[in-house]
């Protein structure tokens, strides 16, 4: 037998085996095949196949199975998805649910390079998670954003970024509030607020006055000035000044926003106009 002919044989054998166990594969896959109900993937091509788990689910094709097969799931979980999704749900299953509130992902910090100073550099695994473990990170306030970009690389709708000013910011028009950002991030200075708020506190330190001065030219210093001016009660002292927005924006037009014009250093400020008062010195603007 010829090397020719012997590498033909091989070949033939080789076939006439996977075709056995292709053949095999096929009806045990047949055998042992459960059907899925439509009504499942009806639902599952409604959602947004963002797998964000805003829902509470590993991914959307659970979160379909759940609201289809679980009765005390609500069809109104999918903030990515907004209304339109949840009005799809509700019509494919019949389930009721409320109206969604649509959310959006805000930073509770203003400690640019401009403002916020440093006390070091750091060398490390450029990210949050790892510079939070050292010492607190490189900035001397210690509840600031570290603008190291976990929040930006966990974002399944590039809605988050890291601008030139060293901390994050957030397109609007982008972001769907499934809140992965604000889970991922050690200083916990992202919050989900309403789409429609109307005034922001940019800071979330817990140091007072003085203290805060020396680390923040832009801090917040305690002064619950805002407390005092807000007619619609809807700012707090909780170690840090705390805003309730649904009494924000329930409070409605008549409100002139006297918490905002209350704030010494313009860190409590009204929705993407931050406007410092207390100017960065040179020594700052440096940094």
């Amino acid at each position: 037998m010829t090397l020719a002919s012997t590498a033909l044989w091989g070949i033939a054998l080789f076939g006439v085996i996977g075709l056995i166990f292709g053949v095999a594969l096929a009806a045990t896959a047949n055998k042992f095949h459960v059907p899925s109900d439509p009504l499942i993937d009806d639902v599952n091509s409604s959602l947004p196949a963002a797998n964000c788990g805003a829902c509470g689910f590993p991914g959307c094709s659970s979160y379909a199975e759940a609201v289809v097969t679980q009765p005390d799931v609500s069809p109104a979980l999918c903030i990515p998805g907004g209304q339109e999704c949840v009005d799809q749900l509700v019509e494919l299953t019949g389930k009721a649910a409320t109206e969604i509130l649509p959310v959006v992902a805000v930073l509770n910090c203003h400690g640019t390079f401009e403002f916020a100073h440093s006390e070091a550099e750091y060398l490390g695994l450029q990210t949050c998670e790892a510079a939070s473990v050292v010492f607190g990170g490189a900035k001397s306030c210690k509840h600031g954003c570290l603008g190291l970009g976990d929040c930006e690389r966990i974002c399944p709708f590039d809605a988050i970024h890291v601008n030139a000013q060293g901390i994050t910011e957030t397109d609007f028009t982008k972001c769907t509030g499934c809140g992965k950002c604000v889970e991922i991030c050690p200083k916990q200075v992202l919050q989900l607020l309403p789409r429609n708020h109307r005034v922001v506190m940019s800071c979330s330190t817990r140091e007072r006055g003085a203290k805060v001065k020396k680390i923040c030219s832009v801090g917040c210093i305690s002064c619950k000035k805002c407390i005092k001016a807000c007619p619609a009660g809807a700012v707090s002292w909780d170690g840090r000044i705390v805003v309730d927005h649904d009494k924000c924006i329930a409070y409605g037009p008549g409100c002139n926003e006297a918490c905002v014009e209350s704030c010494m250093t313009g860190i409590f400020h009204r929705r993407g106009h931050f406007s410092a008062k207390t100017k960065p010195t040179s020594s700052e603007a440096a940094v």
